[in-house]
């Protein structure tokens, strides 16, 4: 992959780029970042495609990993940013709790970020929060057994307090 790849586009660099996503993750609006960045909103179209499809064609993954820094530096949720996140900011259990009803809950046709909402979380959080649990479990495996009993217990709990069917409350 050539430099190329990596030059400003209209004047919008990665870094940019990135940190104007992790405000939206963040729970910022779009008029907020475009703001920010000095543009108007055909502009950031233009400018998040463009750079939505330089990292879906970087086969090196130099965009993705420089993108993936840039978000996580500028990414702050309700728990803060994610050198903050500490077992007392997300504890193991609320973790995967909002994992599970993410899943169950979006198979229903629950927005997730409303579901992590219930969890007084932004997805910034989430991604921060599961990027800590997840470095935890690769030096602690007594977590992994930890989270598949958890996981049954939470999949249970919010498959009946749906009743199982999202749509048994219409009529026709």
């Amino acid at each position: 992959m050539g430099n190329a790849n990596l030059e400003p586009f209209e004047g919008v660099t990665l870094e940019q780029w990135a940190s104007a996503n992790a405000k939206l993750a963040s729970g910022g609006s779009t008029e907020d970042v475009i703001k920010t960045l000095g543009i108007d909103a055909p502009k950031w179209d233009r400018v998040n495609a463009e750079w939505l499809t330089r990292m879906k064609n970087d086969t090196t993954f130099t965009i993705t990993t420089k993108y993936s820094a840039a978000f996580t530096a500028s990414a702050s949720g309700n728990l803060g940013g994610g050198s903050a996140i500490t077992e007392e900011s997300c504890s193991f259990e609320k973790y995967v709790e909002s994992m599970v009803a993410q899943d169950v809950l979006g198979k229903q046709g629950r927005d997730a970020q409303d579901v992590l909402k219930d969890f007084g979380m932004t997805v910034a959080d989430f991604s921060n929060v599961s990027s800590f649990w997840s470095a935890k479990m690769m030096s602690d495996f007594s977590l992994a057994t930890k989270m598949m009993q958890l996981d049954a217990e939470y999949r249970k709990k919010y498959s009946e307090m749906s009743g199982g069917d999202a749509h048994s409350d219409l009529e026709f």
